[in-house]
C-alpha cells in the first residue's frame, strides 16, 4: 500500500514538473512578442505625446501637479521628471522620451530601447498618478514583460537590417527563444488575472448584479463616446449586455487556456472591449486589452497573416 501511494505521488510530481517546464521554458517563436511590441509602442507613443499639450501646465515650476506634493503619493517609485525644474528641461526630456518610444516601436536596438521605453513610461505614470488611466497600467505591464523578450526579432528595423546583412551571409535557420515564451506566459497570466479582477469587482456591487451596469455607464455623459441613452426603452437588452460582459470576463479567465475555445474568446473579446469603449469613452484601454490578448495568438497564425518570409533579426 505504501509503495502504491509513494509511486502515485512520484508520478504526480514528475508530471507536474514536466508540465511546468513545458509551459514556461519550451523555446518559442518571437513573432507574437514582436507584434505586441509594435502595437504597444504605438499606444505608448500616443499616451506620451499627448502630455505635450499640458506639459508645463501640469509639470512646470508653477504647474498644477507640484513634485513636492506628489512625492508622498509616489512612495518609493522613481520618476526622472521629479528632478526637472525649468520649462526647457521639461521639453528637452519629453522630446528625448518620445524619441526613445518611437525607436522602441520601430524595433531599433530593442534590447536597449525596451528598457529605456519602460523607464520613460513609468516616469510619466509615477509623476502624475492622478491623471493616469487604466490603459497606462496595461501598457506599463506589457512594456515590462517585453524587456525580457527578443521583441525586435520581427516587424522591426533590426529585422530589416538583418535582411540586408543576410544577402552577404549564409542563410541561417530561424532561432527559437526561451525568453520569448516566458514573456508571453507572463503577459497571458497577468491579463487573465486582470480580466478576472474586473469581473469580480463588478460582482462586488449591486449595479452589475441587477443588470444596470451598462446603463450606468451610458448615463455618464462626460465620458461616453456615443450617446446610447435611447436604449432606456430596451431594458431587456441592457440587462443582457451587462451580464454578457461579466459572463465573458469570467469565461475568458477560465477558458482561454483551452486551445479550441481560444479563437471564439478572442473574437468575443474584441466585441466586448469595443462595446465598453463606446459607453466609457476609454478607447486606449480597450485597445490595450486587445493588444495584450495577442499573447494568446500563436506565432504560426501571425506568420500566416503577416507573411512568413520576413527574415528575423539575429541577436
Amino acid at each position: 500500500m505504501i509503495q502504491l501511494v509513494t509511486g502515485y505521488f512520484s508520478r504526480l510530481f514528475q508530471a507536474f514538473g514536466a508540465g511546468w517546464t513545458r509551459f514556461w521554458f519550451t523555446p518559442g517563436d518571437a513573432r507574437t512578442v514582436s507584434a505586441i511590441r509594435l502595437l504597444t509602442g504605438l499606444v505608448a507613443v500616443y499616451l506620451h505625446a499627448t502630455l505635450a499639450f499640458d506639459l508645463l501646465a501640469f509639470f512646470g515650476p508653477n504647474g498644477l501637479i507640484p513634485a513636492a506634493e506628489i512625492a508622498p503619493l509616489e512612495g518609493d517609485t522613481f520618476s526622472y521628471l521629479n528632478y526637472l525644474t525649468t520649462p526647457a528641461e521639461l521639453w528637452l526630456v519629453h522630446v528625448i522620451g518620445l524619441a526613445v518610444l518611437v525607436l522602441f516601436t520601430a524595433g531599433f536596438k530593442t534590447r536597449i530601447t525596451s528598457i529605456l521605453a519602460l523607464v520613460v513610461f513609468l516616469s510619466d505614470i509615477h509623476r502624475a498618478p492622478m491623471i493616469t488611466g487604466r490603459a497606462e497600467m496595461v501598457i506599463a505591464m506589457l512594456l515590462c514583460y517585453l524587456c525580457l523578450a527578443p521583441c525586435g526579432r520581427y516587424y522591426s528595423l533590426d529585422a530589416l537590417f538583418a535582411r540586408k546583412r543576410s544577402k552577404t551571409l549564409p542563410q541561417q535557420p530561424e532561432e527559437l527563444s526561451t525568453t520569448a515564451i516566458i514573456s508571453t506566459r507572463l503577459i497571458q497570466l497577468h491579463l487573465v488575472l486582470l480580466v478576472a479582477m474586473m469581473a469580480l469587482s463588478q460582482l462586488a456591487g449591486d449595479v452589475w448584479w441587477d443588470g444596470l451596469g451598462v446603463w450606468w455607464l451610458i448615463t455618464r455623459e462626460q465620458s461616453r463616446l456615443v450617446n446610447l441613452s435611447w436604449l432606456r426603452s430596451s431594458p431587456q437588452f441592457l440587462d443582457f449586455w451587462t451580464h454578457a460582459i461579466v459572463g465573458f470576463e469570467l469565461c475568458f479567465a477560465l477558458l482561454i487556456w483551452i486551445p479550441l475555445a481560444r479563437p471564439l474568446l478572442l473574437a468575443a473579446g474584441a466585441v466586448i472591449w469595443t462595446s465598453l469603449a463606446l459607453v466609457t469613452g476609454d478607447i486606449t484601454f480597450a485597445l490595450s486589452l486587445m493588444i495584450a490578448s495577442l499573447a494568446f495568438v500563436s506565432p504560426s497564425v501571425l506568420g500566416a497573416c503577416c507573411g512568413n518570409a520576413a527574415q528575423p533579426a539575429r541577436a
